[in-house]
């Protein structure tokens, strides 16, 4: 008996390696077999013209709002979380109980930004309450495919691993109920700015009219949840969000490919390009989305996009012909500086020379867009005035502020530890939300222009309106 089981025991030792061997390859074929779901939802555009509602509730306002909310996963979301519930709770002297976040005119959203961005334009402040119990204190991550398995390799392989039976469908059932584009605007909403990576063009696309004219494609009918699933479609765990492109034999565009453009940037002349190689390019019948961070992870880039010189852009232009204060937030919860590569001498490891090299890339462009912006605003607010005296209105000067709300802004080397330590997931724990929402709020509130914009509105208050 004991010379016969090591014997028995080898041939089932290999018997076994034998049969997982076979189970493997079964599991690849299946897989191999599975469907990826990546079927486009944008429709052809409509014949019939939508008249455009007006984003403004109150055009005699004279504060505006302007936020934009960086990606990160839900990392980002608390964070900024926290700023808006600090602008919810900001009452604006001598307005009648209206805080500063009734004054958002636009908020623009990349990656995890863009959820609370779109669930804020279509709720308001009044929605942060839903905001946190539907999305920050759920496990997100639990109805995406997440699991180290044979199926999700092979999924990873050949498009991604989760589809549009994940993000987009969760992002549908708990927050948007099948809100479209169309939607969002009008009714005292702000507007809404998302975009994407086209993978195809390598540039932003971006969630708006005149880019769907350019797609020929009908805006309005668009899944809201489809656009903000695409901008955070982050390659590889994702599928890309797949448009089709109903260019080709369609009008010529309105879109920004067919706006003139004086001593146009080699980023308009590229987004101007690949409007119209939407319409003429014969291999482009698909657009693949990903991740908007990938081209920028602040959503200033999109503020930059309707910033053309001295049309208002940001709000409608009743309301830029009233405007005297106007204050940008800019909310970056980036978090990533270098990780481990520098404490030894060996690697970096495959995976984490890839992940350090995309951090090091999207963070510079972010850095790039970021002062554009702040280079951008004093020329259009110039060009504003200029309008406004020519149109025989009042020329007194517009008050433009411009606030970066930084996550990593942070002395505390205990308190930059957490922060490091949360990474770009869509699932966090309550304690983990709580201390990013806080630190939004105390960054905003501490932030030194902030305090001169408040002080400004305060004086504003006490002479009777602003001056």
């Amino acid at each position: 008996m004991g010379q016969v089981r090591p014997q028995g025991s080898g041939r089932s030792d290999a018997g076994r390696r034998l049969g997982h061997a076979a189970a493997l390859s079964g599991l690849l074929m299946l897989a191999g077999c599975a469907s990826i779901d990546m079927r486009p939802t944008n429709m052809p555009a409509s014949p019939a013209v939508r008249p455009v509602a007006s984003d403004d509730a109150a055009a005699d306002e004279r504060v505006a709002v302007v936020l934009t909310l960086s990606g990160g996963g839900t990392r980002s979301a608390a964070f900024a979380y926290g700023v808006l519930s600090s602008l919810a709770e900001r009452r604006v002297p001598g307005r009648q109980g209206k805080s500063l976040a009734d004054d958002v005119t636009t908020v623009a959203g990349v990656s995890g930004g863009a959820i609370l961005a779109a669930h804020f334009a279509v709720n308001g402040s009044a929605g942060l309450p839903d905001f946190r119990r539907d999305f920050l204190d759920r496990d997100v991550e639990a109805a995406l495919r997440t699991a180290y398995s044979p199926e999700n390799l092979w999924r990873a392989y050949r498009a991604g691993v989760n589809d549009m039976s994940g993000l987009p469908a969760w992002l549908d059932a708990h927050l948007f109920r099948g809100t479209k584009l169309g939607h969002v605007h009008g009714g005292g909403r702000p507007r809404l700015l998302l975009h994407a990576t086209d993978m195809y063009n390598r540039t932003p696309f971006y969630f708006d009219r005149d880019t769907f004219a350019a797609i020929c494609s009908d805006y309005d009918a668009y899944p809201l949840a489809d656009a903000v699933a695409a901008s955070a479609a982050v390659p590889v765990l994702f599928a890309p969000v797949v448009m089709t492109n109903y260019g080709r034999g369609c009008a010529p565009a309105t879109g920004p490919g067919a706006k003139p453009v004086r001593r146009a940037s080699l980023i308009e002349r590229h987004q101007r390009e690949t409007a119209a190689r939407y319409a003429d390019a014969v291999d482009l019948n698909y657009l693949k989305l990903y991740d908007g961070g990938l081209v920028d992870g602040l959503g200033t880039q999109s503020l930059l996009h309707h910033l053309d010189g001295s049309t208002p852009g940001l709000m409608s232009p009743e309301r830029a012909r009233h405007l005297r204060r106007l204050l940008v937030v800019v909310v970056d919860a980036s978090s990533r500086i270098g990780g481990d590569l520098s404490r030894r001498i060996e690697g970096p490891p495959g995976p984490e020379a890839l992940i350090a090299a995309a951090d090091a890339m999207i963070d510079m462009s972010s850095r790039h867009s970021f002062d554009a912006l702040r280079e951008r605003l004093p020329r259009w607010r110039d060009a504003l005035v200029r309008r406004r005296c020519a149109d025989g209105m009042h020329c007194a000067p517009l008050d433009v502020h411009i606030v970066r709300v930084s996550l990593m802004d942070e002395p505390d080397p205990q308190v930059r530890r957490r922060v490091l330590g949360l990474h770009n997931r869509l699932s966090l724990a309550r304690d983990d939300v709580d201390f990013l929402a806080e630190r939004g709020r105390r960054l905003l509130e501490t932030n030194a222009e902030m305090r001169v914009f408040l002080r400004g509105l305060a004086e504003d208050g006490r002479a009777g309106g602003p001056r």
